[in-house]
């Protein structure tokens, strides 16, 4: 014999089920409620310390000193999503991150010995779960820090950004010192062959070559007025001087080509020199600061109420599927009676 069940499945049979348990529902929603109330005093309280900063444009600081480079980036200019991202990279660091945990000593405050097992996975672990950081619409960077001191958590906020800042300079700063090296290199190599190209200049100009171009052209001129006139002395005498320019001028012109071009570079490479310079010893704020954090004077978790809240919904609900079975199971073993 066909049964019927112990409630239908339309929205009145829902609501004649509910209306039956509604006291024991409600008992448990509320048992619920009231347990997870209690047991949230048992959970240390944790503060939140928030700072937020735009990145600055990264270029290099002889741009803003040299006069004839053209750059479509303002100093002024607030960093895009590509300098948000950037930072992040930078803020999650080991350097950072190793500096924070020392400066604050996090082993002890996080009861984490540092000689157990695991005990730098276990680090990292809360590490990331009270420190994080993001970009915003507005492509600023927020770093959130989350502690059981308000001090603690706006220190730690803080001294991210700082040492952010410390980091970007120092990084900036080493790799302007390796281009400095690679072009005192270079200059010190141009120096040693343009003294070379003067010496050696200097050898020919004792040999009374001065101007190659326009001596040739003076003593062919004097060679063929001297012929024209027959003046053999002059003749002997001007074709010594030939001899000499024709021995030694092919030489004067290409060291003199030679040297008035690394003459050229030789400046070139000194402004460039100068600018690099002015790279590796300049310290130039890498952020701009919106908000600092401060320490908070109400905790951010835990939010007892909303936990109350989500334990009463959530014993609701599961009451209900426990009744709604316990009432299918006896409604199928009264059939089967």
């Amino acid at each position: 014999m066909n049964q019927h069940p112990p409630f239908s499945n339309s929205s009145n049979g829902v609501l004649e089920f509910i209306l039956t348990h509604w006291k024991k529902l409600f008992l448990i929603s509320a048992l619920s409620g009231l347990l997870a109330f209690g047991i949230s005093f048992f959970i240390k309280p944790k503060y939140k310390g928030t700072a937020v900063f735009y990145p600055a444009v990264t270029q290099s600081i002889s741009n803003l000193v040299s006069t004839g480079r053209n750059t479509d980036k303002d100093f002024l200019d607030y960093g895009e999503e590509e300098e948000a991202e950037r930072v992040i990279q930078i803020l999650q660091a080991n350097e950072i991150r190793e500096y924070i945990i020392a400066n604050y000593d996090l082993w002890k405050h996080y009861d984490i010995d540092p000689n157990s097992t695991k005990a730098r996975t276990k680090m990292m672990r809360e590490y990331k779960e009270n420190v994080s950081f993001r970009r915003t619409e507005f492509n600023s960077v927020e770093i959130s820090v989350y502690d059981t001191d308000p001090k603690r958590a706006a220190g730690m906020a803080n001294d991210l950004v700082h040492k952010l800042d410390t980091l970007k300079n120092r990084i900036q700063q080493e790799r302007a010192q390796q281009g400095l090296l690679v072009v005192e290199t270079k200059y010190t190599e141009l120096v040693q062959r343009i003294d070379q190209l003067s010496d050696s200049l200097g050898v020919i100009r004792s040999k009374g070559i001065n101007d190659y171009e326009s001596q040739a052209e003076v003593v062919n001129k004097e060679y063929a007025a001297a012929v024209a006139s027959g003046n053999q002395r002059a003749i002997a005498a001007l074709q010594q001087k030939l001899d000499t320019l024709s021995k030694y001028g092919s030489a004067y012109v290409s060291l003199s080509s030679e040297l008035d071009l690394l003459t050229e570079q030789k400046v070139l490479l000194e402004r460039k020199r100068e600018e690099i310079k002015t790279d590796a010893e300049s310290f130039v704020p890498q952020i701009m600061p919106i908000d600092f954090a401060y320490e908070a004077d109400s905790k951010t978790y835990p939010k007892r109420l909303l936990i109350a809240l989500g334990a009463a919904f959530s014993g609701l609900i599961l009451g209900a599927l426990f009744l709604f079975a316990q009432t299918y199971i006896q409604a199928g073993r009264q059939a089967k009676g």
